[in-house]
């Protein structure tokens, strides 16, 4: 009889860790993004599909309008009222420093160049510094380079700038926008089209895919393309720590595997494709595109000078070697670009 209760129970308890091994796990996602952008469909859905398909189905994905305004969703995440979101670290600048370093001007002109070279950079000396302290980091990259783009005229010289009001992410958008003579006026991503349309900015500072992608390729009349980018606005999606930990070691491993740097490549490789995209829209639309003169860049990189310094300060606040991870950083792109032209 005993031995029979041994057999019985030991047949429970098989039967209690395989229901448990195959339970369903849903992340919600709140997407302040809208639903038919590209970064919701082509980038978030495709890797909750990749989730999804890794896990063999164990865990799935529930798309939530906003439960927040986008600066929240790191809080949002952190305090498990979302479990995943995507999030521009500028939009909080106060807590993400390091990750400015790949949002510098000039950096790159393609998207894929730029992240890897910040997806490395932050396993290898951003990490210690915990900036994304009570989550799971799951990816990080930046959008295509940023170009200038009015309603009003075109912007042909730095002086052209002086005194418009610009939107901006926040952050190093910013920066570059004062130190230009432009007065920035922030504004999340998803109202862009309102604060245009009613005139509130004169202009924007955006990636090529971000025009046709918040429908103002009816309101941007021109267009100036600064070399290596005005800047590049990092994204990252992290994860609630605690539904993290919740996973089983083995679901842990294989979210792992569509996380990281695959996060990076696949995310970084839409960019540079909508940016290509994004070009061709704009000048169907009419917009007038032009390359900003060597004066003017000229004129920029002497204005912009001081930043890669003072990025150097803020990372040695909170024990990085800013002029190592720099240097990392570029020699990356570099090797990036080259490897982009030999394929």
């Amino acid at each position: 009889m005993k031995r029979y209760q041994l057999t019985c129970l030991a047949a429970l308890a098989g039967a209690f860790v395989a229901t448990g091994a195959s339970a369903e796990t849903i992340w919600r996602l709140s997407n302040w993004i809208p639903p038919t952008h590209p970064v919701t469909v082509d980038i978030l859905q495709v890797w909750a599909k990749q989730v999804e398909t890794a896990t063999q189905g164990r865990v799935k994905f529930q798309f939530v309008s906003a439960l927040g305004a986008p600066p929240a969703h790191f809080d949002l995440v952190r305090n498990g009222v979302a479990d995943v979101a995507l999030i521009g670290p500028s939009y909080t600048p106060a807590r993400f420093t390091l990750t400015r370093a790949a949002e510098l001007p000039f950096l790159s002109d393609t998207s894929k160049a730029s992240s890897l070279a910040l997806s490395r950079a932050q396993e290898e000396f951003f990490a210690k510094a915990d900036e994304f302290q009570g989550v799971k980091l799951a990816g990080i990259w930046t959008h295509g380079p940023a170009h200038i783009f009015s309603i009003k005229a075109p912007i042909n010289s730095v002086a052209d700038l002086k005194g418009m009001k610009i939107r901006t992410a926040g952050g190093i958008a910013d920066d570059v926008t004062k130190l230009a003579g432009a007065v920035p006026f922030f504004a999340p991503a998803n109202q862009t089209y309102e604060v245009l349309s009613k005139g509130v900015a004169d202009g924007i500072l955006f990636p090529a895919e971000s025009v046709p992608s918040f429908r103002i390729e009816t309101i941007v009349k021109y267009g100036t393309l600064i070399k290596g980018g005005i800047y590049q606005l990092v994204h990252a999606v992290i994860v609630n720590q605690a539904k993290w930990d919740a996973l089983s070691p083995a679901d842990k491993a294989a979210v792992d595997k569509v996380c990281g740097e695959a996060m990076t490549v696949m995310a970084s490789t839409v960019w540079d494709r909508l940016n290509t995209e994004g070009i061709a829209t704009m000048k169907k639309a009419g917009i007038q595109l032009h390359e900003a003169s060597p004066e003017m860049m000229k004129d920029l990189h002497a204005r912009y000078a001081g930043l890669v310094e003072a990025w150097y300060a803020e990372a040695a606040k909170k024990g990085v070697d800013g002029k190592a991870a720099w240097a990392f950083i570029q020699d990356t792109v570099r090797q990036v670009n080259a490897q982009r032209k030999t394929n």
